[in-house]
């Protein structure tokens, strides 16, 4: 066994993400977000939960307060602070973006997931350790037009579960977005009740 995952290349590692993935119903983790635009910086950690097909949660624990939710039926997410309540739309509330434009649905390893089907040039790095968490770290080209204008990506894919731990976004040689999924718990019987308001 270990000298077949010795030999994994990116386009397979990738691969066993995606079967991975097929047997998460929901997650929680603690989610650790580093964003740049221009000279401007920002960093938040969230109690992020997730439910399939596209629901989302976050609530900032470090860089601000407030919590949202994501509900994928509807397009729309409810944004909560100082017990006011209001639903609001992703793709225009600033309130519920990064400051490079993230929404709120993009926090979520689904949309990951979903942007390794678009890579280039994909190149296998090797294997690191971040967090005390053994990773494959894989690089590719993404494109620019839907991905903040982030040009390149690194991700992290956890040995343990084959599920991405974290990725850097590039812009050029600069970078604007590292983000990682700490204390990852899944499949914790979640409902819609527990991941939006």
């Amino acid at each position: 066994m270990l000298s077949l995952i010795l030999n994994l290349t990116a386009d397979e590692i990738l691969q066993e993400m995606l079967k991975s993935w097929e047997n998460v119903k929901d997650y929680y983790s603690t989610l650790y977000s580093w964003t740049k635009k221009d000279n401007e910086t920002e960093l938040k950690e969230y109690e992020h939960k997730f439910l399939k097909p596209g629901y989302v949660y976050l609530k900032i624990i470090k860089g601000g307060s407030g919590e949202a939710c994501y509900d994928p039926n509807t397009g729309k997410a409810k944004g909560r602070k100082f017990g006011i309540t209001l639903t609001l739309d992703p793709e225009k509330d600033k309130r519920i973006q990064s400051i490079r434009g993230d929404r709120i649905y993009d926090a979520g390893i689904l949309r990951t997931i979903e942007r390794t089907k678009t890579y280039k040039d994909i190149q296998f790095n090797g294997e690191k350790t971040i967090d005390n968490i053994k990773v494959f770290e894989i690089s590719a080209k993404i494109d620019p037009s839907k991905n903040y204008s982030a040009d390149s990506e690194i991700i992290y894919i956890r040995k343990d579960n084959y599920l991405p731990y974290g990725y850097i976004q590039y812009k050029g040689s600069v970078k604007v977005k590292e983000v990682y999924w700490k204390n990852l718990r899944l499949n914790n019987g979640y409902s819609v009740k527990d991941v939006c308001f």
